[in-house]
């Protein structure tokens, strides 16, 4: 899951000496940078003076993906997608198929993140879905008679004013800038991917071993700047997530690595999600009735790593750029619950400070379990008292 505002897709209006900032208005740029978007005298990028995009009431439907699959179309699109949002995570690959076009109007929220993206096999860079179902077909289920498809799902949520973003990597299977050999094959993979799905919003989860890995770091930096690239050429809204593991002390020097490589590139991140969960009992001791508290903690420990990776960038502006992603219910860590009550204090601390995004994993799990688990589950969250979509309602229209 990084937002800031990307690079924008319409034609630059300041010249080519000059940063344009979230107000609209142009800047001078230091003496000495050698990228019109640089701000920073520290040779790091300001990713989201670009433009404001708070203001969403002119989204329009994207489930028309006819006009857009040309490569060579430099039109404009209206921007979906808001500087700060809710966008639960849905296993996309879990059956039976999540029926987001359902779903939103009964639990109030409008855009998802869909997981995973990954390589098809660990020397085939072509993306699947969890190496389960191909890009072309998507996830699909039976239900009510007949067969239904997860992208059929997407236009019909669409239609109805929401969106989704797709993530690539996640905790299984190879990730797809570890099987592709070249930043320039992966760039086309993921342009491929973000056409055919009509995509304004994209986000990489990087954990396991991957997150060590300075090769496949390096090629998917490398491939993000192209394809934004590309993006802003075609007219292409298009929003960059990264999703890291976190603790409550913050990032691990591995995650601070991935954020300081995509940096240092000029790549411009809207933001880092933080998988706020599975702390274990060393960096959360007692954590009942304290998960809330810990994503709290670990939210603010983020915020001061990140002033050092964009020394330049008003601490207001570096919320926008955090997103935070509970485990909602019983976490994989015995005795790490999160439940209703952390979810509230985790919107409260995010509209005082405008955190960028909110999510939790997953949309598949906010429905209550039969029999109370002490185990995560893929399909409920472990309790029996707590009502379907209760988790979903308490994140609704943040940002809105």
């Amino acid at each position: 899951m990084v937002t800031l505002l990307l690079l924008s897709c319409w034609a630059f209006p300041c010249a080519a000496d000059e940063w344009l900032d979230a107000d609209g208005e142009c800047h001078a740029a230091p003496s000495g940078a050698s990228d019109p978007l640089d701000t920073a005298d520290t040779g790091t990028i300001d990713t989201a003076e670009t433009a404001d995009t708070s203001d969403t009431s002119d989204a329009v439907d994207t489930s028309d993906t006819a006009d857009t699959s040309d490569s060579g179309d430099t039109g404009t699109l209206a921007d979906a997608w808001p500087r700060h949002f809710t966008a639960p995570y849905v296993d996309a690959t879990a059956y039976p198929t999540v029926k987001l076009g359902t779903i939103a109007p009964e639990n109030g929220v409008w855009r998802y993140t869909l997981g995973f993206l990954v390589a098809a096999s660990l020397t085939d860079c072509t993306a699947s879905w969890g190496t389960y179902f191909t890009l072309e077909t998507g996830p699909s289920a039976w239900g009510d008679g007949g067969e239904y498809f997860l992208y059929d799902e997407i236009a019909t949520l669409r239609a109805g004013g929401g969106d989704v973003m797709v993530s690539f990597g996640g905790a299984a299977n190879t990730p797809i800038e570890a099987a592709c050999s070249t930043p320039e094959a992966l760039a086309t993979e993921i342009e491929r991917v973000i056409v055919a799905l009509d995509l304004q919003a994209i986000d990489f989860d990087v954990e396991g071993a991957w997150l060590a890995d300075a090769a496949s770091v390096q090629r998917r930096t490398d491939a993000i700047k192209l394809v934004q690239a590309w993006a802003a050429v075609n007219g292409r809204p298009l929003h960059v997530w990264l999703t890291l593991p976190v603790l409550p002390s913050g990032l691990t020097a591995d995650g601070v690595a991935v954020v300081q490589s995509a940096v240092d590139a000029f790549v411009v991140l809207d933001g880092v999600n933080l998988m706020t969960m599975d702390y274990g009992p060393g960096e959360a001791p007692d954590p009942d009735g304290n998960m809330g508290e810990y994503g709290i903690t670990a939210l603010q420990s983020t915020h001061d790593q990140l002033r050092l990776i964009w020394p330049t960038i008003p601490d207001a502006e570096l919320w926008t750029r955090l997103g935070t992603t509970p485990m909602i219910g019983q976490n994989d860590v015995a005795g790490e619950v999160f439940d209703v009550e952390d979810a509230g204090q985790t919107r409260s601390f995010a509209e005082e400070n405008l955190v960028g995004m909110l999510g939790f994993w997953s949309i598949n799990r906010d429905h209550p379990c039969e029999a109370a688990s002490e185990w995560a589950r893929g399909d409920c969250t472990g309790f029996t008292d707590v009502p379907d979509w209760a988790f979903a309602q308490e994140f609704a229209g943040y940002g809105e």
